[in-house]
């Protein structure tokens, strides 16, 4: 790991332990108390048909690739949170055991780098809409919140953002071609050339694929403020289901400033604080929401992770792999 992703997660756990004094350290795990193992584990189930739909999104993307299942790509995506939530700190991150994951299962290492790509734009995309989504719905229901005259330029710049890739999608391809080179120059036994140039004729001809990845992480996003408003009640906090899509979305929305924080320590804890804020609910409440959902991630990743590592030991033992 860099040094700048170690001194941004030391600011970014900084923020956190502050945010925690500040909160009421006693306060905050009595909110998380309140929760309770049985309810971590429902949502921790909740989230698993979440993460299939992403895989599933993946597969769009990748799913003509010889060998290539609906269940691979839903393990590999498991594999690749897992990764990111567990081992923030690793070297190959989520990205690249996502797609190791896949190698594993039959799937040439490239082919699964390549369609990543495309995928976490999609991902990426998809986020847009959603968070305009929350934020109109604040104004509706807040409609003398201060930030009110701010929704035109709000509307503008999101209208602008999700275009882009539409406008510019030659470009697009170009700044994917350039990473799919990137690979190729560092696993240069991938040979990555030929391969990208078809995935990319074939990927850029068939838009309904994109259309229907895009979908997917869209409708995902919105799943994602249902496990919001599940969480508030298993913890006895009286949020509706409108002001939970309002919480999750602006969150969401926020910790994407936080990429460059390994696991967005503390800028996911402060983006709730302030979003909770909103609609009167204490700090300790926001930080416990926070953490109740990073100790979902660890109830979900660490077996997923395990099973990964015990999958690698048999493919070291002599396993057949793609690339073999």
């Amino acid at each position: 790991m860099t040094a700048g992703r170690i001194i941004a997660f030391l600011i970014g756990a900084a923020i956190l332990i502050a945010l925690t004094v500040y909160a009421g350290a006693g306060s905050v795990v009595r909110a998380f108390e309140a929760l309770r193992f049985t309810g971590l584990f429902l949502i921790a189930l909740l989230h698993l048909p979440v993460v299939g739909l992403l895989g599933l999104a993946w597969w769009e993307i990748g799913g003509d690739f010889p060998g290539a299942s609906r269940a691979k790509f839903a393990w590999a995506r498991l594999v690749r949170d897992a990764a990111a939530e567990v081992l923030p700190f690793s070297q190959l991150g989520g990205f690249v055991l996502g797609v190791r994951a896949l190698h594993l299962s039959g799937i040439r290492a490239i082919r699964g780098a390549l369609s990543m790509s495309v995928d976490l734009v999609m991902e990426l995309w998809a986020k847009l809409p959603y968070f305009l989504t929350g934020l109109v719905v604040l104004l509706a229901i807040a409609p003398s919140w201060r930030l009110s005259r701010s929704l035109p330029l709000a509307l503008a710049l999101t209208a602008l953002v999700v275009a882009i890739p539409i406008l510019f999608r030659r470009r697009l391809r170009q700044a994917l071609e350039s990473s799919a080179v990137a690979i190729q120059r560092r696993w240069p036994s991938l040979d990555a050339r030929d391969e990208t140039k078809l995935f990319f004729d074939r990927i850029f001809a068939q838009r309904q694929r994109l259309f229907a990845a895009f979908a997917i992480h869209l409708g995902c996003w919105f799943l994602g403020a249902i496990e919001a408003w599940v969480i508030f009640a298993l913890m006895g906090v009286p949020v509706s289901a409108v002001q939970a899509l309002v919480i999750d979305s602006l969150v969401m929305g926020l910790r994407t400033f936080g990429f460059l924080v390994p696991a967005a320590a503390g800028v996911q804890e402060a983006s709730y604080v302030l979003v909770c804020a909103l609609f009167g609910l204490s700090p300790a409440m926001a930080v416990a929401v926070s953490l109740i959902r990073r100790a979902r991630d660890l109830l979900i990743g660490v077996p997923i992770l395990a099973t990964w590592q015990y999958l690698e030991t048999q493919a070291a033992n002599g396993a057949p792999t793609a690339d073999n």
